[in-house]
């Protein structure tokens, strides 16, 4: 798409979409677990409101999709959809570490010659990584994560 879009107005709208998608979805979850999430969500509302404004008071026209790969960015969209599928079924913290090595593996292929040495040194980065986010959101911010078959 090469036409000249208002991208802050675009944004801010988007931003504000998901809020509300984001703000309705956190009604079953527990007082203690609620608190992160809502000062997430307020922080995207309070974000995306401030895009709007400068998307009127100083609009700005540029491309969008004119730099990177539009194809690599359907197929990340894609692969994170399938991500958020399989989340009930194998849980977080097993869908993540298959998905993010999978996304991880594509996005390199772009810039370098994928070869399995690499791929095998990726896999142990993205474990820790996982492991380090699920141990923050589980333990210290009390923030549910989906469990499935294995945890």
């Amino acid at each position: 798409m090469n036409r000249e879009v208002n991208t802050e107005l675009i944004s801010g709208i988007i931003g504000l979409l998901l809020t509300s998608v984001f703000f309705f979805g956190l009604e079953d979850i527990s007082w203690m677990s609620i608190v992160f999430p809502k000062t997430v969500v307020y922080i995207l509302f309070l974000i995306s409101a401030a895009l709007i404004v400068l998307g009127f008071v100083k609009p700005t026209r540029s491309q969008i999709f004119s730099v990177g790969s539009n194809a690599r960015w359907i197929v990340t969209g894609i692969l994170f959809f399938g991500w958020v599928f399989c989340m009930p079924v194998l849980g977080f913290f097993v869908s993540t570490v298959i998905f993010m090595t999978i996304i991880v593996g594509y996005l390199a292929r772009a810039r370098t010659q994928l070869t399995v040495k690499k791929f095998m040194v990726w896999i142990p980065v993205v474990i820790v990584e996982v492991t380090f986010f699920y141990l923050i959101f589980t333990k210290i911010l009390y923030v549910p994560l989906p469990t499935g078959m294995f945890f």
